[in-house]
């Protein structure tokens, strides 16, 4: 699918879209997500909230795309598409629909078929650990959640963010979640679990009922994670994790982490200043990279007057270490 999908982007990009649709739907199905989830993903996916209602039972789930699942809703005058077995899908698109909102429409309307077809409406064990991490379940649902898998309800646990494409853990406490990120896998470990795989966001370490704390800590550890820290524990981050929060919350990113994006696609950019920042001088940078000192101060001269300030002054330092946090977190691909 995804040499499919990369050959149709260079000849069709509509097409290409479309397959990403379907890739999309077929993954959070073959992870048997809960409607709740397919209403939340549809959401993320569109860009605008997204819900259901449910043939027999008349329930509705409505969702948004920064996650907040509600029971309040209509299909009313939104777009929509007929569940095989009774049911409406939406999604609420003011104005023109987008290219693929068709195609979007048809595979939520599928999966939600094969999966109430698979478990009633009301059945929550078959996900039960993306319901042990999601915010929006009360408490009493998490906790009734929480013992179906055994959990120790008198001892610390931690959320474990893996990439979608690791190895999928033997534990029976996981899950595959689609998060406002992409796809991630969840893992409910005890507070000295330590095998994570090759790269992991490890969450705090907190009592049963703050698990979704945990998991939205351990999302932000695995964005931050790379080739040159593939481990990154939540615990470590310090203040950057209220950083991250807010940063999340917010509907538009920082200038200076938008300027750091648009520097990335320059190969030597980002890599020159982060060598002056590491190593706190140019020719301790220009030994790390390899180059001659006078190269890294002409490069840094520009990257000066790009940036609008000098990552060699206290404040300067400081400003581009958290920018870079920014922009590491909004370009991340899970």
């Amino acid at each position: 699918m995804q040499e499919l999908v990369g050959k149709l982007s260079a000849l069709d990009p509509e097409a290409s879209e479309s397959l990403k649709v379907i890739g999309f739907f077929d993954k959070l199905v073959s992870a048997q997500a809960s409607v709740a989830a397919l209403a939340r993903s549809t959401a993320v996916l569109a860009g605008v909230p997204a819900g259901l209602l449910v043939g027999g039972a008349g329930r509705i789930i409505r969702a948004t795309p920064a996650g907040v699942n509600s029971h309040e809703g209509q299909p009313g005058g939104w777009p929509s598409s007929d569940v095989q077995g009774g049911g409406t899908v939406w999604i609420e698109r003011d104005g023109p629909p987008h290219a693929n909102d068709a195609m979007l429409l048809e595979r939520f309307a599928l999966a939600v078929s094969i999966t109430s077809s698979r478990f009633p409406v009301d059945a929550r064990d078959h996900r039960t650990a993306e319901l042990v991490v999601d915010a929006t379940a009360s408490i009493d649902e998490r906790t009734a959640a929480a013992s179906r898998l055994r959990l120790d309800l008198h001892s610390r646990m931690r959320a474990i963010a893996l990439p979608a494409d690791a190895p999928t853990p033997s534990t029976p406490v996981s899950g595959l979640l689609s998060t406002p990120f992409g796809f991630a896998q969840v893992l409910l470990v005890n507070d000295f679990f330590a095998d994570f795989g090759e790269r992991a966001g490890v969450g705090v370490a907190v009592e049963y009922s703050s698990l979704p704390e945990s998991w939205s800590s351990a999302l932000v550890a695995l964005r931050l994670s790379g080739e040159a820290n593939q481990i990154v524990r939540a615990d470590e981050l310090g203040p950057l994790l209220l950083l991250a929060e807010a940063a999340d919350a917010r509907s538009e990113p920082h200038p200076d982490a938008v300027r750091l994006s648009s520097l990335a696609d320059d190969r030597w950019a980002l890599p020159t200043l982060d060598a002056v920042i590491d190593k706190g001088s140019i020719r301790g940078a220009a030994l790390s990279l390899g180059l001659h000192h006078s190269t890294v101060q002409a490069r840094l001269t520009s990257l000066t007057e790009e940036l609008g300030y000098d990552v060699r002054t206290t404040l300067g330092r400081t400003r581009y270490t958290l920018a870079r946090t920014l922009q590491r977190l909004r370009d991340a691909k899970l």
